[in-house]
């Protein structure tokens, strides 16, 4: 899910944004200090197909009230759950005539937060929490992802290339620059390229969430990793010095990968030690 967090206070954003976090702990969390940015960022969901699932929002802000930002998301994204975050009760009225969902008063604590969404008798809870699975990642030879021993295929080849690259940075996050920069070296990193990678990204995830395993994929505001925990991959065990994974390395790493290279001399180079 893609939560929206909005203050133009920043110590009280960030308290914000930690909170939810404990909350939706395998979710996209981004916060913005203005009201355009925020609308900027519902666009750009909007652009790739993808929802803005909650905003909490801040009602007084600078520039541009939270009610009014509300507005404005809602024209954007219809289905989006609007939660008022004040200090102040007496706009309690106009936040529910929002069609507020919820109303909260500062600080906001996640035990609110959870009150909040629980006596609204909704499944808010992230979906992708499902009874873990197997995964497993093939680096050495080509690159494969298996998930309870079922290879994957994934809708777009750019798209497995991209989950690829995730996995060779090894939970290091990514942006979307260095995407355009990966996925079409040739290119440059401009407003069409950028718009790809985005279709790309929504692909991969797409695929992930399918099969249930969408919170494998840490996503912030133009960045994204991979949550190595919860994934077994050759490689990593070589790193670990496994000897299982090192006696089956072959001098191949994610070989269809012309940037997997570097890598692979440096497997080869530890190999021979």
């Amino acid at each position: 899910m893609n939560i929206l967090a909005v203050d133009d206070e920043r110590l009280i954003l960030d308290d914000m944004k930690v909170e939810l976090r404990k909350v939706f702990e395998n979710d996209e969390i981004v916060g913005f200090e203005g009201g355009n940015e925020a609308i900027d960022y519902a666009n750009d969901l909007a652009a790739h197909d993808e929802k803005l699932d909650y905003a909490f929002l801040d009602i007084n802000l600078r520039g541009m009230t939270g009610i009014e930002l509300a507005k404005k998301l809602k024209d954007i994204h219809h289905e989006t759950k609007i939660i008022f975050c004040t200090a102040y009760s007496e706009y309690a009225y106009d936040a529910f005539r929002m069609h507020a969902v919820g109303y909260l008063l500062k600080p906001v604590e996640a035990k609110h937060i959870i009150e909040t969404l629980d006596a609204l008798n909704i499944d808010w809870r992230n979906s992708e929490n499902e009874l873990p699975k197997d995964i497993r990642v093939q680096t050495f030879g080509n690159f494969e992802l298996f998930v309870d021993n079922h290879q994957v295929s994934f809708q777009r080849e750019k798209a497995k290339e991209l989950f690829a690259y995730l996995i060779d940075r090894n939970g290091a996050a990514i942006t979307t620059g260095e995407i355009v920069s990966i996925l079409w070296e040739d290119r440059p990193s401009d407003k069409t390229t950028l718009n790809q990678a985005h279709t790309i990204i929504s692909s991969m995830k797409k695929t992930l969430k399918e099969l249930g395993i969408g919170n494998i994929i840490v996503k912030t505001w133009n960045h994204i990793a991979a949550d190595t925990s919860k994934i077994k991959c050759d490689v990593y065990d070589f790193y670990k010095g496994d000897a299982i994974a090192i006696n089956s390395y072959r001098g191949e790493y994610m070989a269809q990968y012309s940037w997997a290279e570097m890598t692979n001399a440096d497997l080869m180079e530890k190999a021979h030690r």
